[in-house]
């Protein structure tokens, strides 16, 4: 999951949940060993849901903060009572419980909130004001969705790495965070970039463009995000298609130091030849 569909899912968390006290919490006892510190949330209320990049951060009202990011099919879905119980029991069949069903009090005669976390993700809970030191967390680069000073974080930090590609740069969470793989293709094909450009070889004008692009295109797939709506990608994983500018066919460069492949026009992000602002 990318950073504008944390966001998105952020949001819809923090409408369903925040200020609600938790009523109960089951946690499968052979998968986890933080059950002691689980059950102390329990009647307490989460203040606000927030993201940054690919975590999410919720954070209690008796100072805890949950941290999640969701990796490995993992996610977070909001149930009814019943429909909860409904999973639990076909879980079970499978011997595949949640691993964290969280029950909220919704208020007098509103039915309860029930958010379960099931998949692999990565979870921890710390003290909320210890957060920004944890080690994952304390090296993240800006948000482009949320960071103020994006614009002036994120050209110092691309700077910092001349020999990395720029492909390479964008999915680097400590320069920037939340880009995935998908949003990197689309950055460098409206960019004009070919996937061997070089970050030593950009112009200061370049970087700054590059930093437009990236908080415009993170704020569009934020917007289909919340709309629930697929984000309309116009070069990934579009190999053989026609390009929307020129029509060549889009190719797949598998020679990358992301270790990913990245999907791009060769006419449009031709490989050898300077980028410009305006091609």
């Amino acid at each position: 999951m990318e950073g504008p569909q944390t966001r998105a899912l952020a949001d819809h968390l923090n409408e369903m949940i925040t200020g609600k006290p938790v009523e109960q919490i089951i946690v499968p006892e052979h998968r986890w060993q933080a059950n002691v510190l689980l059950m102390n949330c329990v009647g307490h209320v989460v203040q606000r849901v927030r993201s940054h990049g690919k975590w999410l951060f919720f954070d209690f009202s008796h100072g805890v903060t949950w941290l999640c990011q969701l990796i490995t099919r993992s996610k977070w879905s909001i149930l009814s009572v019943d429909a909860a119980h409904d999973v639990d029991d076909a879980d079970a069949k499978r011997k595949r419980p949640p691993l964290l069903t969280v029950v909220f009090r919704a208020g007098v005669g509103r039915a309860h909130v029930t958010a379960v976390l099931s998949g692999r993700p990565i979870f921890y809970i710390l003290p909320t004001d210890r957060v920004s030191k944890h080690p994952e967390i304390r090296v993240m680069g800006p948000d482009p969705l949320s960071t103020a000073t994006f614009h002036d974080d994120f050209p110092y930090r691309i700077r910092q790495h001349p020999t990395k590609t720029v492909a390479a740069a964008l999915l680097d969470q400590e320069i920037v965070a939340g880009l995935g793989n998908a949003l990197k293709c689309e950055i460098l094909y409206a960019t004009r970039f070919t996937p061997s450009l070089r970050v030593g070889a950009l112009l200061a004008s370049q970087i700054d463009f590059l930093a437009g692009t990236v908080v415009g295109i993170c704020a569009t797939a934020s917007t289909f995000a919340n709309q629930q709506q697929p984000f309309p990608y116009r070069v990934y994983d579009r190999s053989g298609l026609p390009c929307p500018i020129c029509t060549t066919e889009i190719i797949a460069d598998r020679s990358g130091q992301d270790a990913h492949l990245t999907w791009y026009c060769p006419t449009c992000q031709p490989v050898g030849k300077e980028p410009t602002l305006f091609p």
